[in-house]
């Protein structure tokens, strides 16, 4: 599966309006990357992705609520993600991951397309 250009832009797309929709606010950027080998992988930066709550939060030393938040939109949302991103390139991702550091603001989403036999 190879992903063009328009792809990974339509991707960075759909990610940044999925989290302003679901965060209330969408990064102030992203960066999409692709693998070049299988299984295909999609890795998706969102810089700047704390919203004002997570940062008061982590100023004042509840950096394990932020974390505990995101994990919790992030399971609540996972289909919302799989299915745009899929939609984009044409097949559901086998896998996704979601994760954000909420000392730098980064956050990180992965896509994994296995097309090895027994991968449903």
């Amino acid at each position: 599966m190879a992903i063009t250009k328009e792809q990974r832009a339509a991707i960075g797309e759909a990610v940044m309006r999925l989290e302003r929709d679901f965060y209330g606010r969408g990064p102030s950027s992203i960066r999409v990357a692709t693998s070049d080998s299988a299984p295909e992988v999609i890795t998706v930066l969102s810089v700047d992705s704390l919203t004002a709550a997570d940062r008061t939060l982590v100023d004042r030393g509840a950096v394990g609520a932020v974390v505990a938040h995101h994990e919790a939109v992030h399971f609540a949302t996972y289909d919302d993600f799989c299915k745009e991103v899929g939609a984009i390139v044409g097949q559901r991702p086998d896998a996704y991951f979601a994760q954000v550091d909420p000392h730098t603001g980064y956050a990180v989403r992965v896509f994994v397309f296995d097309e090895s036999p027994g991968v449903d």
